[in-house]
């Protein structure tokens, strides 16, 4: 693809838009946040809460910043096109440290729902070493001067976001196989169980598929904006999964008791033969018990 100024700064500006939105989507998920469910959650969530939106939010004025340098400076010096402006390196500093934060989030998820240590070490040992090979990458481009220079580090960047998506996919292939192994047979409890599944796989979808984007990007298009596009999203993107994640547990849970009554009423709308009272009450009992159990174990986790 031939290099113009549509591909290039043109992206680099359609970015900072989107990004822009997406900002003021994750400002009004943490406003729901603080509403409904600060306090109640541990010290830990909210600190985690506050680290991702104060890195977020330095993402996203450095990134304005590098883009008002390029493209409102350079008015009266074009050559600065062709330099790195250090802010558009330095916040690949941040969008590291947002997608470690709420990877490791659903790691300690995988660790409360599967009880396994081990398998929520070797899901976050690829997180972290996703980190670590962006962390190279951002070192090694805030030294950079020449915007033409960065395709040097082209396997480095290929790494990093492949590592990424890895990580997400992973994620949310444990997470929907510890759910659908923690199903009881239960209608209360199984809705509940399918509902999280679903919506654990919708909130991992998107970040993955951005890093996977910009990974192909990356080698299918170097010489263009087109990776740095998708690049520059997943910030905004790990910050909404995060907030969206902890604002929707009652939400999923109402729906789920809902889902319950209406199965409850539709079989029992018939006549059914009445079983002995002790019998009845014996079921019931151990229904409940086992149930509610089970019913405690997953909304505490989630």
């Amino acid at each position: 693809m031939k290099t113009t100024v549509d591909n290039t700064y043109g992206l680099l500006f359609i970015a900072v838009v989107i990004s822009a939105s997406l900002y003021g989507a994750g400002i009004l998920q943490f406003w729901m946040y603080i509403r409904r469910y600060h306090a109640q959650d541990s010290r830990v969530v909210k600190c985690l809460v506050v680290a991702v939106l104060i890195c977020d939010t330095c993402q996203q004025a450095l990134l304005c910043h590098a883009v008002y340098k390029y493209l409102v400076s350079s008015i009266s010096d074009p050559t600065i096109l062709l330099s790195v402006v250090n802010t558009l390196m330095i916040e690949l500093f941040f969008s590291c440290a947002i997608a470690t934060m709420v990877q490791q989030f659903y790691c300690w998820r995988i660790y409360k729902i599967g009880q396994s240590v081990l398998l929520a070490v070797a899901v976050s040992v690829v997180s972290w070493t996703s980190c670590a090979v962006l962390i190279v990458y951002s070192v090694k481009a805030v030294k950079l001067s020449l915007l033409g220079e960065v395709i040097n580090l082209e396997s480095l960047s290929i790494a990093a976001n492949t590592l990424s998506a890895v990580a997400d996919v992973t994620i949310s292939l444990v997470l929907v196989i510890l759910l659908q192994h923690a199903k009881t047979g239960f209608k209360r409890s199984t809705d509940l169980v399918n509902r999280l599944m679903i919506f654990t796989f919708n909130t991992g979808l998107p970040t993955s598929i951005c890093a996977l984007v910009a990974t192909i990007c990356i080698a299918a298009f170097p010489n263009t904006f087109l990776y740095i596009f998708f690049f520059l999203l997943l910030g905004r993107l790990y910050t909404n999964s995060l907030l969206v994640t902890l604002n929707s547990r009652e939400y999923i849970k109402s729906k789920s008791d809902n889902a319950s009554r209406e199965q409850y009423s539709l079989e029992n709308s018939g006549r059914q033969r009445i079983p002995p009272a002790s019998s009845q009450r014996d079921a019931i009992t151990i229904r409940i018990e086992t149930d509610t159990m089970h019913d405690y174990h997953v909304r505490k986790t989630f």
